[in-house]
């Protein structure tokens, strides 16, 4: 019995359309992503995304669901990146040998930094959009699933380090490393200005100096025995 033809223009259409909706739903993303890092999650309107986006409020509707569930969608996206970036740093420095505590402060700090020196304007907005979220408490409930299992494999190897460090020194110290991290990023025109200097550097710049200061003030805080 012979064989069907297939339809190639049906599918070339059908590749067309999911093609153009991919786009669609990145420019929607993109467009949320500069709103909730310029205004804040409560201040930003679907409307308003949808001004940004060029798109109807029914596309951003379908693209997104709720300002929540778009909410979470743009911080997912990225939080996948760098926890790929992270755990196959951290990989790494595990083939290596003996970790200590300055190799697993460098797996978690480098990626971001490394993403925050590439100048793409959209990981800058997702740079703004974090520091908002790691300022306030009020954010946590909503996007912990997002963030707290790949900071407890770092927490894991720190007290693997030091096991007789608590829960609350372990968390503590992370959480200080964090906000050292995004402090960095969004602070390098204070260092400049305070440094007299006209030339903003970029966050990869500091990676040496953060290691060491955050890797210090762990090794301080946590008991060695």
């Amino acid at each position: 019995m012979p064989q069907p033809i297939p339809n190639t223009e049906n599918s070339r259409n059908t590749d067309g359309r999911v093609a153009r909706g991919e786009a669609t739903r990145e420019r929607v993303l993109d467009a949320a992503e500069r709103c909730f890092a310029s205004e804040g999650f409560e201040a930003v309107t679907i409307r308003q995304i949808a001004r940004a986006a060029e798109v109807t409020l029914g596309v951003v509707s379908f693209h997104g669901g709720s300002k929540e569930d778009l909410f979470k969608t743009v911080l997912a996206r990225r939080v996948a990146t760098l926890d790929d970036l992270r755990k196959a740093a951290l990989a790494e420095v595990r083939a290596r040998g003996e970790l200590t505590i300055r190799d697993v402060v460098d797996a978690y700090l480098t990626p971001y930094l490394d993403i925050a020196s590439r100048g793409d304007p959209q990981w800058r907005a997702y740079a703004q959009l974090i520091a908002r979220v790691a300022s306030n408490d009020d954010y946590f409930p909503e996007v912990r699933e997002l963030y707290d299992p790949t900071a407890r494999i770092f927490i894991a190897e720190f007290q693997r380090l030091r096991p007789g460090a608590s829960t609350e020194e372990l968390a503590t110290v992370l959480t200080l490393t964090v906000a050292t991290m995004l402090s960095i990023v969004a602070s390098r025109a204070r260092i400049a200005g305070l440094s007299d200097s006209d030339e903003i550097d970029q966050p990869i710049s500091y990676r040496s100096k953060l290691i060491d200061f955050c890797t210090g003030g762990i090794e301080m805080v946590l008991p060695s025995d």
